[in-house]
């Protein structure tokens, strides 16, 4: 089956999934981690234009790259997927939660060292422990927003989504790339909040 441009995984940085057209705006993140997966096969800027035809895709994939987005660059992200995507197809993301951070810092069960490690907060300021912890996170140097299921539910409305919905790892209405998504998406909502909607109108 020919995939070209049906499914588009956009902020893709240096991960692939097959079966994606993916689209990126730093031909450099190719090389990120010390590896080399290859170019994107579409450069663009995803809060302006993305080259491709109106109602031309059956769904837009996203992975940790909406929170670095303005507000309006957001906005502008779901009015231009909102072009490409057909009448019945779908817009998908994940993006790091405000909820769970806010959940994790009041119960402070985290073990600070090992997230330390493994998480991506500020190293500009100290993280000593639970507040430090917070704060990073909050302030993490290229994050522009912060959100969660009500700030992504506002914005995919204003922009003319519809059944918007919170997802676990590949729940899917794509059936055919629900274990691709699943592969790309599982755990992470531990940290982040996973939202498909759909463009009817």
């Amino acid at each position: 089956m020919n995939f070209k441009n049906k499914f588009l995984y956009v902020g893709c940085g240096n991960h692939r999934m097959l079966g994606f057209t993916h689209v990126e705006i730093n031909i450099g993140k190719q090389y990120k981690k010390g590896g080399d997966v290859g170019p994107p096969e579409i450069l663009a800027d995803i809060t302006r234009h993305i080259p491709l035809s109106d109602n031309s895709v059956e769904l837009i994939f996203s992975r940790a790259t909406l929170e670095h987005l303005t507000y309006q660059e957001l906005i502008n992200h779901f009015l231009e997927c909102h072009r490409l995507i057909k009448k019945g197809g779908y817009i998908r993301m994940t993006v790091p939660d405000l909820d769970i951070m806010i959940n994790n810092y009041l119960d402070k069960g985290e073990n600070v060292e090992e997230v330390k490690y493994k998480s991506e907060i500020s190293g500009s300021t100290p993280v000593e422990n639970h507040t430090d912890l917070f704060i990073s996170r909050v302030l993490y140097h290229d994050h522009y927003y912060l959100h969660n299921f009500d700030t992504l539910s506002r914005a995919l409305s204003k922009t003319g989504f519809t059944n918007i919905k919170k997802v676990n790892a590949g729940e899917t209405q794509i059936k055919e790339v629900a274990e691709e998504l699943y592969k790309a998406e599982k755990g992470r909502d531990k940290w982040e909040v996973l939202v498909e909607a759909q463009k009817l109108n």
